[in-house]
C-alpha cells in the first residue's frame, strides 16, 4: 500500500476520483477499527468501493476470493486491468458458506457500510500464520512485486472508471468467474450462466439420444439403452459411495495406528493415502460388477465398447443431473460441473464422426485430450484449495478429526475429476496391471507410514516451516453461588488443543504433560462455556480441551463484576446495571434460566445478537477490548422475568487477559515452554474466569 500510494502521488495526469488509503489494526479484536472507521468517520459516507487486502499465509498469489454483493462491473474492472488474475466464483460460495473458518474487514464494509468491493488474501505458507514465525522475510519478494503489479492498474481503473461516480447505476446482478491457470478470467453473468447451463444440457441429451440408436448391437434399442445408462448412473452414485466408505476407513487406519496428519508438513502423503485410492476403487468396482450390475448374466455376450459408451454417458446423465440442480439452487460453482459435461459431450461427438466408433487406442488418446482442459482446471483449482485448507487442519482444533476431514475432502474433490476417465479403464487390455500396480503404491505407503519417521506430521526446519501449535493460558477460575458465596476456585494450565495430536505429541518433551485431563461433559454441562475463559466463541473448533492443576497465579489480574443496580421497570422487565473491572481484554457472557429473556442492552442498539446456545439455553457473548486495564466497565442489561419465576434468573461469566506486558506469562508457562521442541510453536498468557449466579 505504501508502495501503490508512493507511485500514484508522483502521477502527472489527475485522478477523477479520491482514493483513500486506510492502515488499520485491530482486526483480531473482531475487527474493531475497520468497523469505526466505516461507521464514525467523517469520509465513511463518500466511499463508493473499496479494495480490502488480507493475507491467511506469508505470501503466495493474492487471490480474489469474493466480491460484490452486486456491482459486476467491479469483477470486470479486475479482468481488464490485472496481468496476473487468480478468483474463481466457487472460492467465494465456499467461503461465504462458513467451512472455512475465518473473516475479513470485507464483511465489515459490506454489512456496515453498505458498499462493495473486492476481497484478497495472500494464502501460501499458513503455517506460521498467527505465530512467533510470521516475519516479513518469510514473505518472498515476488510476492509483494506481483501483488503490486495487479492493485496498481486495478486501482487506477476503479478510480477513473464511470461506473464510481454513480455505482447505484451499475449495481444489478452477480457473475459467474474464474481464472484460466492464472492467465486470463473468464466470466458471464448468471442469466447467461442459466442459459450456457441448460444448453449444456439439452446437446449433452441429444448426443446421448444419438448414441442410443447407434448402437448396432442387435436387439438392443434406445429404450435399453437409456435404462441401461440410468442403471449406470445408479452404479456410479454406489461407486461414489463405496469409495467415501473405503476412504473413511483408511483414514481411520491411520487413527488407529496414530499416525495422523502425515500430511501436514508433507501434503504429498495425501496422494499415496488418500488420491490413490480414490483412483482405483471406482475402477475396480466398474470392471468387476458393471456388467453384471447393468445386464445380468444374460448380458455377457455384449461387446465392452458397450460397456464402454453406456458407462460413458451414465456418468454424463448423472453429471447433468447435478448441473440441473445447480441451475434451481442458482449456485454459481456449477461452471465446474458444465465444463465437465461439455468437454465429455465434445469427446462423444468427436469419437461418433472423426473415430467412427473405432474402440482402439485412439479413443484413449481422444477422450484425455477432450477432457485435458477441465482436467487441468480442476487439478489448479484443487492445488489453491489445498495449499490453503492443509495449514488449516494444524489450527482448527483437535474436536474436528483432521485426518478423517482432509481424506473425504481430498477424496471428494478427486472423484469428479477423475470419474469422467474411469470408463476408459473397460478399453484397457491389461486393466488389472494398473489396478496391481495401484495397490502397490497403497500397500507400500501404509508400512513407510508405520515404519519410518518419514510420516512425522510436523517440521522445525526454516525453510520448511510446519509447526505444532499450543494456545495455553494459565488461568485462575472462581465460581459464585446465588448467594453469593464462593462455591469452587481453581488454578491450572489450560491447553486448548488447535489439533488432533496435542497435547499428547509433546509428553515426552513435557512430562508434566501426562498430568493433563480432557475437560469432561459434565464439566461443559454443569457450567457455562464449561467454566473456562474462551477469547471467541469458537467452541466447535476447539471444543476439545485440557487441563492441568497448577499452583495459585503469581499475575496479578484485577477482575471483578458487580450488580451495582437492580431497575424494577414495567410488564415484568428488571434492568441489571454493571460495572466490571479488569484487563484490557475481557469477555462477558451471558446465559438465561428457562422463562428469561433478554429485551434490550447497552451495547449495541437493535435486538441483541445471539451467541452458541448453551445446553439449550441462549447465550451472548460480549467482546470488550481497549488500550488500557478497565476501569471501570458500565453497562446494563434489561431481562423479562415472569412473575412466577423463583430462582436464579441469569449465568454469567467474566474473563479477563492479560495478553502482553511483563506480566503475560508465569513461571509456569515459561517453563512449560521452555521444554516444548523446536518443531513446535506457541502463544500464552495469564487469565482469570469468574463466573456468578444472580
Amino acid at each position: 500500500m505504501l508502495e501503490i500510494l508512493r507511485v500514484i502521488s508522483h502521477l502527472k495526469i489527475p485522478l477523477k476520483n479520491n482514493i483513500i488509503f486506510l492502515f488499520n489494526g485491530a482486526e483480531e479484536n473482531l475487527m474493531q477499527a475497520s468497523h469505526g472507521f466505516i461507521t464514525q468517520h467523517q469520509w465513511a459516507s463518500s466511499i463508493r468501493a473499496f479494495i480490502n487486502m488480507e493475507a491467511c499465509g506469508a505470501g503466495g498469489r493474492e487471490i480474489l476470493f469474493q466480491v460484490g454483493p452486486n456491482h459486476p462491473w467491479l469483477l470486470e474492472a479486475y479482468s481488464d486491468s490485472v496481468p496476473y488474475p487468480l478468483t474463481s466464483s466457487m472460492a467465494q460460495e465456499i467461503f461465504q458458506s462458513g467451512i472455512i473458518p475465518g473473516d475479513t474487514d470485507y464483511r465489515i464494509f459490506r454489512d456496515f457500510g453498505r458498499i462493495s468491493g473486492l476481497d484478497f488474501a495472500w494464502s501460501a505458507n499458513g503455517y506460521v500464520y498467527h505465530t512467533k514465525s510470521d516475519t516479513v522475510d518469510k514473505i518472498p519478494l515476488g510476492t509483494f512485486q506481483r501483488t503490486g503489479d495487479n492493485m496498481l492498474p486495478l486501482i487506477l481503473k476503479l478510480v477513473n472508471s464511470v461506473q464510481i461516480s454513480d455505482v447505484e447505476k451499475y449495481s444489478t446482478g452477480n457473475l459467474v468467474f474464474f481464472d484460466f491457470l492464472g492467465i486470463f478470467i473468464v466470466h458471464w453473468s448468471e442469466v447467461l450462466s442459466d442459459i450456457i447451463n441448460i444448453s449444456v444440457v439439452i446437446v449433452s441429451l441429444l448426443v446421448i439420444l444419438y448414441n442410443a440408436s447407434h448402437t448396432h448391437v442387435t436387439g438392443f434399442n434406445v429404450k435399453d439403452y437409456f435404462k441401461s445408462c440410468c442403471k449406470c448412473s445408479s452404479l456410479f452414485v454406489l461407486i461414489w459411495l463405496v469409495t467415501l466408505v473405503t476412504i473413511a476407513v483408511l483414514s481411520l487406519t491411520v487413527v488407529l495406528l496414530d499416525r495422523r496428519m502425515s500430511w501436514f508438513a508433507q501434503p504429498a502423503w495425501l496422494l499415496f493415502l488418500y488420491i490413490t485410492p480414490t483412483i482405483l476403487v471406482p475402477m475396480v468396482l466398474l470392471v468387476l460388477f458393471g456388467r453384471k450390475f447393468l445386464w445380468g448374466k444374460k448380458g455377457t455376450h455384449y461387446p465392452q465398447s458397450l460397456m464402454y459408451c453406456i458407462s460413458r454417458d451414465g456418468n454424463q446423465l448423472l453429471y447433468i443431473m447435478i448441473l440441473m440442480l445447480c441451475v434451481l439452487l442458482r449456485i454459481r460453482s456449477g461452471f465446474v460441473v458444465a465444463l465437465f459435461v461439455t468437454c465429455n459431450t465434445i469427446s462423444s461427438i468427436l469419437h461418433n464422426t472423426i473415430l467412427k466408433n473405432n474402440y482402439g487406442y485412439k479413443v484413449l488418446w481422444l477422450h484425455w485430450g477432450c477432457m485435458l482442459v477441465p482436467f487441468l482446471l480442476s487439478a489448479y483449482m484443487i492445488q489453491a484449495a489445498l495449499l490453503l485448507v492443509v495449514p488449516i487442519m494444524g489450527r482448527s482444533g483437535s474436536g474436528n478429526h483432521a485426518e478423517s476431514v482432509m481424506s473425504l475432502i481430498t477424496s471428494a474433490m478427486f472423484t469428479l475429476v477423475f470419474s469422467f476417465y474411469n470408463p476408459l479403464v473397460l478399453l484397457l487390455q491389461k486393466a488389472y496391471t494398473v489396478f496391481s500396480s495401484l495397490a502397490v503404491v497403497i500397500l507400500v505407503s501404509f508400512l513407510v507410514l508405520v515404519f519410518t519417521p518419514l510420516g512425522f506430521p510436523y517440521s522445525g526446519d526454516p525453510n520448511n516451516l510446519a509447526p505444532q501449535r499450543f494456545m495455553i493460558a494459565h488461568v485462575e477460575r472462581s465460581f459464585y453461588s446465588y448467594n453469593g458465596s464462593l462455591r469452587d476456585h481453581q488454578n491450572g494450565l489450560w491447553i486448548a488443543n488447535l489439533d488432533v495430536n496435542s497435547p499428547h505429541s509433546v509428553v515426552r518433551h513435557a512430562p508434566e504433560l501426562m498430568n493433563a485431563r480432557q475437560i469432561t461433559q459434565d464439566e461443559c454441562n454443569k457450567e457455562l462455556y464449561c467454566g473456562l475463559p474462551y477469547f471467541m466463541p469458537v467452541i466447535t473448533f476447539i471444543w476439545k480441551t485440557h487441563w492441568i492443576d497448577t499452583k495459585p497465579l503469581d499475575v496479578d489480574i484485577p477482575l471483578s463484576l458487580n450488580l451495582t443496580y437492580r431497575d424494577y421497570r414495567l410488564n415484568d422487565v428488571q434492568r441489571l446495571s454493571f460495572s466490571a473491572i479488569g484487563p484490557d481484554h475481557i469477555i462477558f457472557t451471558l446465559s438465561l434460566y428457562d422463562g428469561i429473556k433478554l429485551k434490550d442492552w447497552s451495547f449495541s442498539s437493535g435486538e441483541p445478537l445471539k451467541g452458541p446456545p448453551w445446553n439449550g439455553r441462549p447465550t451472548y457473548f460480549v467482546y470488550y477490548s481497549c488500550a488500557d486495564d478497565i476501569i471501570p466497565w458500565d453497562f446494563w442489561i434489561d431481562i423479562e422475568v415472569p412473575k412466577t419465576h423463583v430462582g436464579p434468573q441469569i449465568e454469567v461469566g467474566l474473563s479477563g487477559h492479560r495478553m502482553h506486558g511483563p506480566h503475560q506469562y508465569t513461571p509456569e508457562l515459561k517453563k512449560l515452554f521452555n521444554q516444548l521442541p523446536q518443531w513446535t510453536t506457541t502463544t500464552g498468557w495469564a487469565a482469570a474466569y469468574k463466573s456468578y449466579t444472580l
